[in-house]
């Protein structure tokens, strides 16, 4: 509607300017259409420059996050660097299991900014975009026709991770996968083996020299258990080996 205004009083100053013969009327007439053009003039660059009448509204969207990992025993958040720095990251993952082609995020940097969180509760995505929009119906009746209501102002993505996730580039992840592989070779394995045995003999002997008169049962039982913390040991220190080989 001020585009419609200035028209309306540019052609109005014209008119009184061109065919009011008297000069006083004339000049006050003159004046107050030009008045009327420079001040919506000035009101219309606020609200291009300044988004004069308009503030910031923030939607937000949270879905769960779905590991695209091929391997259901190692989550990933992968990524694919961008920019001629590979400083930015468009993310990659998915919103639910059946979901075939993954979600990626905005590569643009100017207006998408990404957080990653470690929680203990369900993986989950929280995308938060923001856009100017009119603060009532007024502003939007004097500016809309300008189009820049519901304008991008950006997006922010928070991905809430478990601790056991791993947030790796697809590289990464690849050459991850093929370090793993090789986890399985009898050299690999042999070596495991070594470390269970080393780590229950040692927890074994430390016990009963706290308890020399522990019976067989209870043996039994405290090895069991030691293997199997042992074991889980052993796997978390190796995957971290492997993960720090995969990220040269």
């Amino acid at each position: 509607m001020i585009i419609i205004s200035i028209i309306i009083a540019a052609l109005l100053l014209f008119i009184s300017m061109a065919y009011v013969s008297n000069a006083t009327w004339r000049n006050i007439l003159s004046t107050i259409f030009a008045v009327i053009i420079i001040v919506c003039a000035i009101f219309m660059v606020r609200n291009d420059r300044e988004h004069y009448g308009m503030h910031k509204v923030d939607t937000t969207e949270t879905t769960d996050l779905i590991s695209v990992s091929p391997s259901k025993e190692m989550k990933m958040l992968l990524y694919e660097p961008v920019g001629t720095a590979g400083k930015e990251k468009v993310y990659i993952y998915k919103k639910n299991e059946s979901q075939k082609k993954p979600t990626t995020t905005n590569p643009d940097p100017s207006n998408t900014t990404n957080t990653i969180k470690t929680v203990s509760g369900t993986p989950t995505v929280k995308t938060t975009t923001t856009r100017w929009e009119y603060k009532n119906d007024t502003y939007r009746f004097w500016f809309g026709i300008a189009g820049n209501g519901h304008k991008l102002i950006g997006h922010h993505n928070t991905f809430n991770i478990n601790k056991d996730w791993l947030t790796l580039s697809s590289a990464q992840a690849k050459k991850l996968q093929k370090l793993a592989k090789q986890q399985n070779s009898a050299s690999a394995k042999k070596e495991a083996e070594t470390y269970v045995k080393a780590t229950v003999t040692k927890s074994i002997t430390a016990a009963m020299k706290k308890d020399p008169k522990m019976s067989a049962s209870e043996q039994k039982a405290l090895t069991a258990e030691a293997t199997k913390k042992a074991t889980a040991a052993y796997k978390k220190q190796a995957m971290a080996k492997l993960v720090e080989e995969a990220k040269k």
